[in-house]
């Protein structure tokens, strides 16, 4: 059996520490990306819960036509007025979706890939609490 020098055991501790140190960063740059801009917030009619747009950073930045201001991708969030969530939704073209839609049963927006309804555990129209 071969015993491995102390000098090999410190090249192998340091590899170890440099890729723990590479995933925590890599970690936190996705957290704060994913994390965004608040761009705007819509609440319901009876105040119980928002609708929060956030916008994510490009990395690779998109052309856009003259007159056409560029387009954004980021997130759709839906929360109480406790701020606790309950829904959220990657777009890659946030700028395009139009709501959101306050119904009886909860909240919708059209112009993204899911166009299901978000069921709310109250109404967000009714007055009553």
């Amino acid at each position: 059996m071969k015993i491995k020098s102390q000098e090999a055991l410190v090249r192998q501790r340091k590899r170890w520490i440099k890729l723990a140190l590479l995933l925590a960063i890599i970690a936190g740059c996705y957290l704060w990306w994913k994390q965004g801009k608040l761009i705007s917030e819509t609440w319901s009619p009876n105040k119980q819960y928002v609708v929060r747009e956030y916008r994510t950073f490009e990395f690779i930045p998109r052309i856009a036509m003259p007159g056409d201001g560029g387009h954004y991708s980021g997130y759709m969030r839906v929360y109480n007025r406790d701020g606790k969530k309950f829904y959220e939704e990657y777009s890659d073209l946030l700028d395009f979706i139009e709501g959101p839609f306050w119904a009886k049963e909860g909240v919708y927006w059209m112009g993204n890939d899911n166009q299901d309804i978000v069921r709310l555990p109250t109404s967000p129209v009714d007055s009553r609490f």
